[in-house]
């Protein structure tokens, strides 16, 4: 383990329901959603009382007689109007199934629920209030296990009142879920939670399941842990943990402080973003307290055995047990005290160790986005090798170009003769190639978010000796970002989009939508998936986006459909961003980009206060690199990017459904003529494997003799053909896995339909 907090915040953690004044940290409140012992005396098997029916074989009808968990017959002649519930699990299971709105009472640790502050507030300072209960006049209450001790007091009160056993595996859940909608008659929404949180589990256990398990704890403070048969144990067997407590006892011991240090977790679960409980002995003198390793979870989700809480608590554990064995793969073993000194032994993110017995003199980079952090930290006179895409850094013109037609060519690679490659994650598919070559590769992980960002420039500059250099850029782009998010903190975020061609866009889980969300804007295509899906019209129609991002100055892509249909087509607004920043994850993209994307919501919202605001054109997103002299130029098609002036094309493609002209082919159809320009672009984003030739056909409408090239990069006088084109509806600059294929099929059944018509 590294000493890095491991720090996942799923959600803030919500103390105002929860815990009275004075609770230690990292301690449980009171009231908080426990398996009791007196639970384990019930049934813990709900497989043998299944609902009998009295009225129709409809499985969800009324009238319903069901025995509950200590045995009693409970009759509903009909669905119950009024529900109330004495513990929070069971009142985020009707939140989960739709019944909300009949809920009448609930306790005060449910108040994370929204529209509870509409409800009656049943609890009582230990468990809950009958006679508050009994105020709600309820048609059913809702008991689960950690009650069971009020249950006969409820009854006293001729009260129907249904008791469920103890919860502590998913199994478990599941069962009181799928009883919970028959119940209140809510089967089918029950059994749509129910196959979500089983989905949600197979894929937890599937993301750890190659993984080192890390020695766990939950401590509850005073000594008492989560130990065995509870549903924070399933919870951190699922996650990817082992609990350590699981072999002192079951339920929730409490510990001596020797035993504790002799468990000696690895990583503490803790319900407070501080971890503050790492502070206190003998906690502190765990591996976990000495190395700062916790993970922040939500009190009410991992102390509430329902589906959300599963769904929640499985994810976010998964995740950081993930994150943290990735980090300490990552770990650097330095031999000598020089913290940039050399030699030097690293492990990478494929898990090999790479050995530098001095600082690299000759590095070549299979991506821009590495090549781009070569330049900011001052390392490019060592660079020998780049890709065709970084051909926008001054200075790419001495080197040798390494792009083959779909990635990097290994042999151009090795003619090189480097002491580094430098390989980011879009690159892994050729790794293996190039290490076969007894190549030094560095292969780094995804990365998507800024502190991705930010460990892999760190990581860049420790393996080429640029220690410093890295740390000002990080603190460049971390200063740019904390700027960026105060300048839009008190807009509104509009809806925004960044579509590719071909209804391709840039969702959840991508470099680009960490841009797009420190920008100001709302993606509205993160909901719709992870990486770059492709969205129908229909879809695109109705997440009807208000700011369109593109990249050429004319926005050209609005002029089409479905976007010309959208709020940002009709009120044409939009911003442009420097392609080669948008698509390459590094520093300096994610400070020229979402300076621009901060500017145009600004700008955007002062228009809209204005005058109705009808058009917001962004700027164009262009900067000169931090490396380069040069005065930046921002002209309507011109891009300044480390003194190369960028002309950047107006790329139109119109389809005329009769007359075509394929000129590449040299044929002539209708007397009009298309050209059809090769395009290869690159997007480099963490969550692709491979770099994939985009072939687009630039098509003239009828009329219109109008031959479409790709962007011409200017370098001192000299015109350089640079094959990074601005993004339109049949092209962008992507590293989208098979989106070249796509578009040339799509391209070649045009072309065969138009034959035949013809």
């Amino acid at each position: 383990m590294q000493n890095t907090r491991v720090i996942l915040l799923a959600v803030v953690v919500v103390t105002a329901f929860v815990g009275a004044s004075g609770t230690a940290a990292g301690t449980q409140p009171v009231g908080a959603e426990f398996e009791q012992s007196e639970g384990e005396k019930l049934s813990a098997n709900l497989d043998a009382q299944e609902p009998t029916q009295t009225s129709s074989g409809k499985t969800c009808d009324f009238p319903l007689n069901v025995t509950d968990a200590t045995g009693t017959e409970i009759t509903l002649d009909k669905r119950p109007d009024r529900i109330t519930t004495t513990n929070p699990s069971a009142a985020q299971t009707l939140w989960e199934i739709g019944a909300q709105d009949r809920v009448v009472g609930v306790t005060q640790f449910a108040g994370y629920l929204n529209g509870t502050d509409n409800k009656t507030n049943v609890s009582a300072q230990f468990g809950v209030s009958v006679e508050k209960v009994v105020a709600t006049d309820p048609d059913l209450v809702l008991a689960p296990n950690a009650s069971a001790g009020q249950v006969a007091d409820l009854r006293a009160q001729n009260l129907t009142v249904y008791h469920f056993p103890a919860a502590t595996d998913i199994d478990d859940i599941a069962v009181k879920t799928e009883r919970t909608g028959r119940l209140v008659g809510n089967c089918e929404a029950a059994a749509e939670i129910n196959n979500e949180m089983n989905e949600t589990v197979d894929s937890a256990e599937n993301q750890t399941a190659d993984l080192d398990r890390p020695d766990a704890l939950y401590p509850l403070g005073g000594g008492y842990v989560a130990a065995n048969k509870t549903f924070i144990n399933e919870i951190m067997q699922i996650g990817g943990t082992t609990n350590v407590a699981a072999s002192e006892g079951d339920g929730y011991p409490q510990l001596s402080d020797e035993v504790i240090l002799q468990t000696d977790p690895e990583v503490v679960l803790v319900t407070d973003q501080e971890g503050s409980i790492l502070d206190q002995e003998p906690y502190a003198s765990t591996t976990a307290g000495r190395e700062g390793n916790y993970v922040v979870m939500k009190t009410n989700y991992l102390n509430q055995p329902a589906p959300r809480s599963v769904i929640e608590s499985t994810k976010t554990l998964a995740t950081a047990v993930e994150d943290l064995q990735t980090e300490n793969k990552e770990e650097d073993t330095i031999d000598g005290s020089d913290t940039c000194g050399f030699p030097l032994n690293v492990t990478d993110a494929t898990g090999t160790e790479i050995t530098l017995d001095e600082r690299p003199d000759r590095i070549t980079t299979t991506n821009p986005s590495a090549a781009q952090t070569l330049w900011e930290i001052g390392a490019q006179e060592r660079v020998v090798g780049v890709t065709q895409f970084a051909g926008y850094l001054n200075g790419t013109d001495n080197k040798t170009s390494v792009s083959a037609e779909f990635g990097v060519s290994v042999e151009k690679v090795v003619a090189t003769d480097p002491d580094l490659v430098l390989a980011p994650n879009a690159s892994a598919g050729q790794v293996a190639d190039l290490r076969a070559q007894n190549l030094t590769v560095y292969h780094f992980p995804a990365a998507t978010d800024v502190e991705d960002i930010a460990a892999k420039t760190e990581r860049t500059g420790r393996l080429v000796g640029n220690c410093g250099e890295a740390t000002e850029i990080n603190e460049e782009m971390n200063q740019t970002v904390d700027n960026v998010e105060n300048q839009t903190a008190d807009l509104d975020r509009p809806d925004a989009l960044y579509p590719l061609g071909s209804g391709f866009v840039a969702a959840d889980k991508t470099f680009i939508n960490e841009i797009m969300k420190i920008g100001g804007t709302n993606n509205v295509a993160a909901t719709e998936g992870d990486g770059y899906p492709q969205l129908s019209d229909e879809v695109i129609l109705q997440t009807n986006p208000e700011l369109m991002i593109v990249t050429d100055s004319e926005a050209s892509i609005l002029e089409q459909q479905p976007y010309a249909s959208t709020s940002a087509g009709m009120n044409n607004n939009y911003v442009v961003l420097n392609v080669n920043y948008l698509n390459q994850p590094a520093p300096r993209s994610v400070i020229e980009s979402t300076e621009t994307l901060a500017s145009g919501v600004e700008d955007l919202q002062s228009a809209d206060e204005t005058d109705g605001g009808s058009e917001t054109d962004g700027s164009d997103g262009s900067s000169s690199d931090s490396d380069d002299g040069n005065d930046e130029e921002e002209e309507k098609d011109k891009t300044t990017v480390d003194g190369n002036k960028t002309s950047v094309a107006e790329n139109k493609t119109a389809v005329d459904g009769n007359k075509t002209a394929m000129d590449g082919n040299g044929t002539d159809m209708d007397e009009n003529k298309t050209d059809m320009d090769r395009n290869q672009t690159v997007i480099d984003t963490a969550a692709e494997e491979n770099t994939t030739s985009v072939e687009s056909d630039n098509i003239s409408n009828e009329g219109n003799d109008e031959a479409v090239g790709s962007d011409d990069t200017v370098d001192e006088g000299d015109e350089q053909d640079v094959k990074s084109a601005n993004t339109t509806e049949g092209e962008t600059e992507t590293e989208v896995p098979g989106f070249g294929i796509v578009v040339t099929a799509l391209a070649i059944l045009g072309f065969v339909c138009v034959s035949l018509r013809k």
